[in-house]
């Protein structure tokens, strides 16, 4: 038998030695992708619905009437092309899912975790059993985001179709990507929503392009008014400044007049100090590397606040030995950056101030800088914003410290980001220890 492929087999119930009952778990052991039709002469309802328990697909009664047989057989064959038709489909289907480079999601009625594709699970890191059952807001979606994409859910589920729908998800290492959902829902034969089925795409990288190139747009306005403003504006500060020098020498020192005349010099100071980080902000960074600690440029950037701190209780901490700490960098810029992470860490927080400097090593030719206050943290808007050119919430100031921070830290290949911290803030920078 085991030989041969038999699409449909035509059985004696009574057999010489056995009955078909005895010989049908066998013969479906033997060939169980054959269908068994039993021929009884006796039309008993027990030894019928024995044969069909024991896995036969029909039976004919005695005497054998061909016109019947043949729409048995027929009825047999349409049924089992239908089904691998349906496993032909189904077997498609699987291999869609498999090889999309898509995210498949289907979640039930109460949100829990269903099922998720092969490039889902290479994306976030989760595979289908560590997230199955679990609910998909709990394991997936940022807490600032849960109530208004719970909505969405609800509409969805209410067999609402949505599309379009973009919004963050958190992987099993802790990153965001934003995804682009088109959602729907799987519909028992009885009509009713049985579950929601989303397919997303990853728009991190495209989101992160058209940013980079609006980013690019605005420094290149930035450097086109500035180039415009900045010879003339000079011009007319240094006049400022060389009237106040003569006035200074034919006023004396004691006079109420020569303290005017100091506080004129210091906003002329401050103006031409603002039109230079607007100025330099719009061109391009260049930069210089040599050899330093992280010790050395905390130590240096801390020592230019001294006026800033000096009469405040605050002091900068440091968690790492100078030895381990070895990079090669722009001194001047990377100074820079600590300078604006240290003055908006003194302006954040009351007194007492600590500020935690500290460091890890993702791989040997990286090292992530660590940056904590005990401030009291940024809300969503700061969060998301922190980084944007011209955002401050500083009554004074051109809200380009941070952005230029970012700036400084990219022309180092590195990263900017805001860490996890329960309270406080945490700046995590990322950059090569050797910069080329």
């Amino acid at each position: 038998v085991g030989q041969h492929v038999f699409s449909v087999v035509i059985l004696d119930h009574q057999l010489p030695d056995a009955t078909a009952d005895d010989f049908l778990p066998e013969l479906k052991r033997l060939i169980p992708d054959s269908e068994v039709i039993v021929v009884t002469g006796y039309a008993e309802v027990e030894s019928t619905i024995a044969a069909l328990q024991n896995g036969a697909a029909d039976y004919i009664v005695k005497p054998i009437n061909p016109d019947v047989l043949r729409k048995r057989v027929k009825r047999i064959v349409d049924l089992r092309r239908i089904e691998s038709q349906w496993h032909h489909e189904q077997r498609f289907s699987e291999q869609i899912l498999d090889t999309v480079e898509a995210l498949i999601l289907v979640l039930d009625l109460n949100a829990k975790i269903v099922r998720i594709n092969p490039y889902f699970q290479r994306l976030t890191g989760w595979t289908l059993d560590e997230v199955q059952g679990k609910d998909w807001f709990d394991v997936f979606i940022p807490e600032s985001d849960k109530v208004w994409l719970r909505e969405v859910f609800m509409k969805t589920a209410a067999d609402i179709q949505n599309s379009g729908v973009v919004n963050k998800i958190i992987t099993k290492s802790g990153r965001e990507l934003q995804i682009r959902w088109s959602n729907t829902t799987l519909i028992e034969d009885s009509g009713t929503v049985k579950a929601v089925l989303a397919a997303g795409v990853d728009i991190t990288d495209l989101l992160s392009s058209q940013k980079r190139e609006m980013q690019s747009k605005r420094l290149a306005a930035i450097g086109e008014t500035m180039a415009a403003l900045s010879h003339e504006s000079r011009n007319a500060l240094q006049r400022i400044l060389a009237g106040v020098e003569m006035l200074s020498c034919e006023i004396k020192q004691d006079s109420p007049a020569f303290g005017d005349l100091q506080m004129i010099k210091r906003a002329t100071s401050d103006l031409n100090e603002l039109l230079e980080e607007v100025r330099s902000y719009g061109g391009p960074i260049q930069l210089h590397v040599e050899p330093t600690t992280l010790s050395k440029l905390a130590q240096r950037a801390w020592k230019h606040l001294d006026r800033v701190h000096g009469p405040r209780d605050a002091r900068m901490v440091e968690h790492f030995l100078e030895s381990n700490s070895l990079l090669t960098v722009d001194v001047m810029r990377m100074e820079q950056v600590f300078r604006n992470l240290f003055e908006n860490a003194l302006d954040a927080c009351s007194d007492p101030v600590k500020i935690e400097i500290s460091c890890q090593f993702p791989d040997q030719d990286s090292i992530q800088i660590l940056v904590h206050d005990n401030g009291p943290g940024l809300d969503h808007e700061q969060h998301e914003k922190l980084f944007e050119p011209f955002y401050t919430t500083k009554s004074a100031g051109t809200g380009l410290g941070m952005s230029i921070c970012r700036r400084i830290i990219e022309a180092h290949r590195g990263s900017i980001s805001v860490g996890p911290s329960t309270a406080g803030t945490t700046i995590v920078i990322e950059i090569p220890r050797v910069v080329s």
